[in-house]
């Protein structure tokens, strides 16, 4: 290794945690100041850990005198990532200005300060730390690659101009003096945007182009309605109430992720998400998490409310539906008739997940033989309803499904409904009954149908 030139000995040290890194220069002598050029420091100060294993457990205690320690012997050269996660005093704030101006002077490519690891402190709106947008042109250059904020405040200046290599942007619990808009006019080539949870904005509004763009995630955010212009846009990611979204230009759209929470749960959810966003419409990949409510018994009088979609999902070959109901009577609740015409306006559709989850149960319908209309689903493959409990208005849209789709090769219902990534168990209606069901439906439509039963707990 010490035959190796310094910056091969660097390259290698790289891959090595900070922590490592250190133990490592006391190998050699000619190694003891290598480890000044680490490119990546990363200090995690929180109680709980961090994902990244570049990062450096402190305790609280010893935060502020350690990170200090080391940025005075850091040489600053070849700085990568500059990390802090901690949950600091309010008093605190000269020393961090100090580590934001190492990082800063060292052109740092990847900045990223974590003020709110914890769950405890999410009501903590005042005095929060003001983050030096400004400091990132101080040196009258642009070198900053990646910016990642979370719990402090920044104003947004149009007339910072150190933003023009900035590619991935995240801004979580961020407080805003100014506009957004003045900030994002200086990032011509941002790549990746991320807004979770930030104050002090009416409205997303973006006039200018973000031709760049390619991922962007709204998440609540307590605003009117969205607007960008976004001609390059792959993937879009939105959480939040149901508002109007317009995205401009996006023909290159392959991957949409949209949950609606509605103050006043109702019916709006699933239907602005099909109908609503019609800049969506060339979306390869589209998935959607709403709510619906029944109060009352209402037998096909949700079925017509949300009319014929005003434009065609020309392109979107997977489709995945999370929907919580809240209803009096799952018989005769029938708003998940909605996707329905959703799969009227996806001719190309090839993969349909649908969970189901109800919060009230009712007995199951096993009888019934309606079919519910649709076009026909000449390129769907795959169909899987978790939460399938034999209501009336999943089977009558899944015999519709069956009926109309000719190229159907796997079925697959599951009682137990997966829903947010885990599983909730099928209370009161037996899994026998459901698999004679579907064997007598098999044989009526002449397709093989799957039942996923639920795996046998274990008492020891």
């Amino acid at each position: 290794m010490e035959d190796l030139p310094e910056e091969i000995q660097l390259l290698v040290l790289c891959l090595l945690s900070l922590k490592d890194a250190a133990r490592a220069s006391t190998v050699s002598r000619n190694w003891r100041n290598l480890w000044r050029r680490y490119p990546n420091l990363c200090f995690d100060g929180t109680k709980g850990g961090s994902a990244d294993e570049d990062s450096v457990k402190i305790e609280k205690s010893k935060f502020i005198e350690t990170v200090n320690a080391i940025i005075q012997q850091h040489s600053g050269i070849g700085l990568n990532k500059f990390s802090i996660r901690c949950s600091l005093e309010n008093n605190s704030s000269d020393h961090i200005d100090r580590w934001i101006c190492f990082a800063t002077a060292s052109n740092a490519k990847i900045i990223d300060l974590n003020l709110w690891p914890k769950r405890t402190d999410a009501c903590q709106t005042k005095n929060v730390y003001h983050f030096p947008l400004e400091a990132l042109g101080a040196q009258g250059c642009s070198f900053i690659q990646s910016l990642f904020l979370t719990n402090v405040s920044i104003e947004t200046l149009s007339d910072i101009h150190s933003f023009t290599k900035l590619r991935r942007l995240h801004l979580h619990h961020i407080q805003f003096i100014g506009d957004l808009p003045g900030l994002l006019s200086n990032c011509s080539v941002l790549e990746d945007l991320e807004l979770i949870a930030c104050s002090g904005l009416a409205d997303l509004n973006i006039p200018h182009q973000l031709d760049k763009l390619r991922h962007l995630l709204i998440s609540n955010m307590c605003v009117q309605m969205v607007d960008f212009h976004v001609t390059g846009l792959t993937h879009f990611v939105y959480k939040g109430d149901v508002i109007p979204i317009v995205l401009y230009g996006c023909s290159k759209l392959e991957k949409v992720t949209v949950t609606l929470y509605e103050r006043v749960i109702s019916n709006k959810g699933l239907g602005h998400a099909i109908n609503g966003i019609p800049s969506i419409s060339a979306v390869k990949e589209l998935n959607i998490c709403a709510y619906m409510q029944g109060n009352q018994p209402t037998w096909f009088s949700q079925v017509h409310s949300m009319g014929r979609p005003t434009f065609m999902f020309v392109n979107l070959r997977h489709l995945t539906c999370e929907i919580t109901i809240f209803t009096i009577d799952p018989n005769r609740h029938t708003g998940i008739f909605q996707l329905a015409h959703c799969l009227d306006c996806a001719p190309q559709l090839e993969t349909m997940k649908l969970h189901m989850q109800y919060h009230v149960l009712g007995r199951p319908c096993w009888h019934g033989q309606e079919i519910f209309p649709m076009r026909r689903l000449d390129h769907l493959k795959t169909v899987h309803m978790s939460g399938f409990r034999c209501y009336r208005p999943q089977v009558e849209l899944l015999h519709g499904i069956l009926e109309n789709g000719a190229a159907l090769e796997h079925v697959t219902i599951e009682p137990m409904v997966t829903l947010f990534g885990s599983s909730i168990a099928n209370r009161g209606i037996p899994q026998d009954e459901i698999c004679e069901w579907a064997h007598r439906t098999s044989e009526r439509f002449g397709k093989e149908i799957t039942v996923v039963k639920a795996p046998r707990q274990r008492w020891w």
